[in-house]
C-alpha cells in the first residue's frame, strides 16, 4: 500500500476525536471519508497532511514514516478557503509557486479549471474554491487531501471538481477527501471510510459496501395468484427460485435493486452506530 493508516488516535484533553482508525489507499485510488459532523473526518485529514500530530498509531507514505520530505508530496485543501482578496489569481498562484520552489504551469491550471485571472475578491465562492484547488496542484503532488472540496457549491461547480478529482486519480494520484454529499462520493470514490464518533464503521470498497446492501425482488405466481418477496442474498434467491419451480409455481420477474450510498450510509449508522 502507498498510504497506510494504522490504529490512528487523536485526543483533545479527555475527548478522543479519533479512536484507533485504520485504512489504506493505493496509487490511482480515491477514498471518501463520510460521517456526520464531529465524526473525526477533518481531524484525520489534518493528521494525514501533517498539520497536527496523532497521539497514537502511525501514518506511512510509500512505506516510510511521515517526515518533512513527505509534505512535498502532499497537496492539502482545508475546508475553509484562505485566500488573499487583493491579489489576482495568477499573482496568488505565483506567490505559492515561489514558496514551494517550483516552476508551475499556471496558465495551464487556469485553463483547466476555467478560472479567470481576476482579483480574488471579485470571484464567486465556487471560483474561489477552484483557486484553492489550483494551489494544491502547483507542485504536482502525489497525494491530495481535500476537506469538503465541493461543500456548499452549486451543482455545476461541484461536478467540475468531481471530474477533476477522477482525472487526477487516472494520473495515478492518491486522493483522500471528506464529503457530506453522498452523490459525489458515489460518483468518484473507489473506497469509503464511514466514521461515527471517531470510530470506523466500515472501511473498504465502495462497490462491496453497495453490493452488501443489494436486494432482489422476486415476483412469482401460484395457481394464477401473483405474489412477491424481497431477498438479500444471491444464494437465498437461487434457493427460492428453485423452490417455486418445484412446487409448481412460476417465477414472473426478478429485479435487482441497488441502493444509493445515502441509504446504505444511514442504514449503517443506525445498525452499528448506536
Amino acid at each position: 500500500m502507498v498510504l497506510e493508516v494504522r490504529n490512528l488516535v487523536k485526543r483533545y484533553g479527555n475527548f478522543e476525536a479519533v479512536r484507533g482508525i485504520s485504512f489504506s489507499v493505493k496509487k490511482g485510488e480515491v477514498l471518501g471519508l463520510i460521517g456526520e459532523n464531529g465524526a473525526g473526518k477533518s481531524t484525520t485529514l489534518k493528521i494525514l497532511a501533517g498539520l497536527i500530530k496523532p497521539d497514537g498509531g502511525e501514518v506511512k507514505y510509500f512505506g516510510r514514516d511521515f517526515g518533512e520530505d513527505t509534505k512535498r508530496i502532499i497537496g492539502y485543501l482545508p475546508e475553509i478557503d484562505a485566500l488573499y482578496d487583493n491579489m489576482t489569481v495568477s499573482e496568488y498562484l505565483n506567490l505559492f509557486a515561489e514558496i514551494y520552489g517550483v516552476r508551475a504551469n499556471i496558465d495551464g491550471l487556469l485553463k483547466r479549471l476555467n478560472l479567470p485571472d481576476k482579483y480574488i475578491a471579485e470571484l464567486s465562492k465556487g471560483m474561489k474554491r477552484k483557486v484553492s484547488i489550483a494551489r494544491t496542484l502547483l507542485h504536482d503532488p502525489d497525494v491530495l487531501i481535500y476537506d469538503e472540496p465541493t461543500g456548499g457549491l452549486d451543482p455545476t461547480t461541484s461536478l467540475s471538481i468531481a471530474e477533476l478529482m477522477r482525472e487526477l486519480a487516472e494520473r495515478r494520484k492518491i486522493i483522500v477527501f471528506s464529503a457530506h454529499n453522498m452523490y459525489y462520493v458515489e460518483r468518484i470514490a473507489d473506497k469509503v471510510v464511514v466514521m461515527k464518533g471517531g470510530e470506523v464503521l466500515y472501511s473498504g470498497s465502495l462497490g462491496e459496501l453497495i453490493g452488501q446492501n443489494t436486494t432482489y425482488r422476486v415476483d412469482y405466481s401460484f395457481n394464477g395468484r401473483r405474489e412477491s418477496v424481497e431477498l438479500s442474498e444471491i444464494d437465498e434467491l437461487l434457493e427460492f427460485v428453485e423452490k417455486v419451480k418445484e412446487q409448481g409455481g412460476k417465477v414472473l420477474e426478478i429485479e435487482r435493486e441497488v441502493p444509493r450510498l445515502e441509504n446504505v450510509y444511514f442504514n449503517l449508522i443506525r445498525r452499528k452506530g448506536n
